[in-house]
């Protein structure tokens, strides 16, 4: 009986560590291998963001930080480290998860609900699942007014890919606000030197401007793609336009407007102080941050799909059809999208028209709308608070 509880758990881990496997013996881990690259040119100090085609294809987009977070598993043979590496990220968000304030049946919904998405990420060797963990510690050391280590969680995910920035924004949750201030001060100078431990003070900080002229081309190249219709990226809301809609139009004309949205709930300050509150609000954050963003990919959506989940369970029960019709859409066309159930043609229909993208925008709507409209948040009809 408690291997049936359990079942979640070791998919969770299995599938992640199988992929590393299962990449390892395809010879098929280019990600890997860019990713193993930023160590190995940040200690030779060689440009981190040129083009090395006898070592991998495209290019690194991971700040200089990210050597010193990928070296323990570069030095390894790729068998172990690609096997540890996968299983890596999906250990930190599971982490996350625990930090949850729900029941352990509610957390295997979690589980349950993000494992594909989870696979998708492992898969493609990504680091998205422990920018979702990093994001979701965030706001839970604030909770519990360690924000000292909050910061921390923050810097590390905006040094290594920029995402873990908007972490920043659970300040306002903060009782201890100064002090989260010089934390944030503090972690930045020392996430910013750090690399120099293996490097050196002017290859790092040059590496720094290098990295910020690399997003802006690669920003630039999402949006228009190469074959017209668009990349393998910008499955975002921003994406769905463009490729749909055949709006051509800066990413600003999206950003701006969606970052409003994003800010308006955060006008009831009285509410600040309640927990589903907080909790709707890092899941509006987990889906805002993916489907604004013109680097989103299919294995981003682990991130989406983790604020999908937290919103879903924060829902009032019984849950209302219209909750139901929206999970259910984000279950079939952004995480089911990704699998063998449609076949090869359909998925990538999904990724290049960004419909992927849909049914998390939709989701975002109606959570940041029932954050701005309801009128009290009743903590014990909630199921996350349900015994």
């Amino acid at each position: 009986m408690r291997i049936k509880k359990e079942i979640p758990l070791l998919l969770w881990f299995i599938l992640a560590a199988v992929d590393g496997l299962i990449h390892f013996f395809r010879e098929s881990y280019n990600n890997y291998a860019i990713y193993k690259g930023v160590f190995f040119h940040l200690i030779h100090q060689t440009n981190l963001y040129s083009l090395y085609p006898n070592e991998y294809n495209d290019s690194n987009h991971y700040g200089p930080f990210f050597g010193l977070i990928v070296a323990p598993f570069a030095v390894l043979p790729d068998y172990v480290g690609l096997t540890l590496w996968t299983t890596f990220h999906a250990l930190v968000l599971y982490i996350a998860y625990t930090k949850l304030p729900i029941r352990k049946s509610d957390l295997w919904i979690i589980l349950m609900i993000c494992v594909v998405d989870l696979n998708t990420s492992s898969h493609n060797v990504q680091v998205n699942p422990s920018i979702a963990g990093l994001i979701i510690l965030s706001w839970y050391f604030v909770k519990e007014e360690k924000d000292f280590w909050a910061v921390l969680f923050v810097m590390i995910g905006a040094f290594v890919k920029l995402y873990g920035i908007v972490g920043l924004v659970f300040w306002l949750f903060s009782k201890h606000k100064l002090k989260y201030i010089y934390s944030a001060v503090f972690w930045a100078a020392v996430l910013f030197v750090l690399p120099m431990l293996i490097s050196s003070p002017g290859f790092v900080a040059q590496s720094y401007v290098d990295w910020y002229h690399s997003l802006v081309e690669k920003n630039l190249s999402n949006q228009t793609g190469s074959e017209g219709i668009g990349s393998m990226q910008d499955v975002s809301l921003l994406g769905l336009f463009r490729r749909v809609g055949g709006l051509q139009v800066s990413n600003l004309v999206f950003i701006v407007p969606g970052l409003l949205l994003q800010l308006a709930p955060l006008a009831r300050v009285k509410l600040y102080d309640n927990l589903v509150f907080q909790l709707r609000y890092l899941a509006s954050i987990l889906i805002f941050v993916v489907i604004f963003s013109s680097s989103s990919e299919s294995s981003t959506y682990i991130v989406a799909i983790s604020g999908v989940a937290i919103w879903f369970i924060t829902q009032d029960h019984p849950i209302k059809r219209p909750i139901w019709i929206l999970f259910g859409l984000a279950l079939v066309f952004t995480s089911l999208s990704a699998t063998d159930i449609f076949p090869y043609h359909i998925r990538q229909m999904f990724i290049i028209y960004s419909i992927k993208a849909f049914p998390c925008c939709l989701i975002w709507f109606t959570c940041v709308y029932q954050l701005l409209t309801e009128k009290h948040y009743p903590i014990e009809k909630k199921w996350i608070f349900q015994g």
